[in-house]
């Protein structure tokens, strides 16, 4: 038996979101008091997404073949952050750095003859490294799907940037999970009205400073005025 998400009563006859197709309500009623929040969270993505977020869950669950991948990866980085050296190759396109020999399986890469430039960031908690090319806009691949090479492997910041001092975006996150937590940009600046923030100054719950913060249903904006 299915439960509302508002009330949480079984639901003999249900009510899916027309938009998300996730969401669970007894009434429309119930909806209607839940659409203020709903519309800028879980409806943030098209229902297509959620089928492929459904799909992803199952294939990566406890003991998959993805699982283990995925495991074997969060390995390799956490040896590096302990174990940091130079790198030969950007993280973000794995295209060769300037002036570094190709490995032997780079050596019949036409395409990689050239290399990409320098280094140009190096996150010092992670060790994500990248090339310039990787931190223009038009290089971060399709929204929700790909992950954008432009970001570091931290959930709070990049490059050693606090995610809460800027307005919410699709890009802010560890490139697997999304950063929504507190946020307290410059309220000039930001993209929202004065209303969009909390009315009394309180303390970041990412980095202890003194602010007002926005409210929490803009905290999963994929980019200020856009849900």
């Amino acid at each position: 038996m299915r439960h509302c998400s508002v009330c949480k009563i079984e639901c003999e006859k249900p009510l899916r979101c027309s938009k998300c197709q996730k969401t669970i309500y007894c009434s429309a009623d119930c909806q209607k008091v839940d659409w203020k929040v709903h519309k800028r969270s879980v409806c943030t993505k098209p229902a297509i997404l959620h089928k492929v977020d459904k799909m992803m869950k199952k294939w990566g669950g406890p003991g998959s073949t993805m699982d283990t991948i995925n495991k074997m990866e969060q390995m390799a980085w956490e040896e590096r952050r302990r174990n940091p050296i130079p790198v030969s190759k950007c993280d973000g396109c794995l295209l060769r750095f300037r002036g570094t020999p190709p490995d032997e399986d780079d050596e019949d890469d036409e395409d990689d003859v050239e290399g990409v430039g320098d280094a140009f960031k190096r996150c010092t908690t992670c060790d994500y490294t990248i090339c310039e090319n990787c931190t223009h806009p038009d290089m971060q691949g399709v929204p929700y799907f790909d992950r954008p090479p432009g970001t570091c492997r931290c959930l709070k910041s990049n490059f050693g940037e606090s995610y809460c001092l800027s307005s919410p975006c699709y890009l802010h996150g560890d490139g697997r999970k999304p950063y929504h937590g507190d946020r307290h940009p410059d309220v000039v600046s930001s993209g929202y009205g004065e209303d969009a923030f909390e009315a009394k100054e309180r303390k970041c719950r990412t980095c202890g400073v003194i602010a007002r913060c926005l409210k929490k249903e803009h905290l999963k904006d994929a980019v200020p005025g856009m849900n």
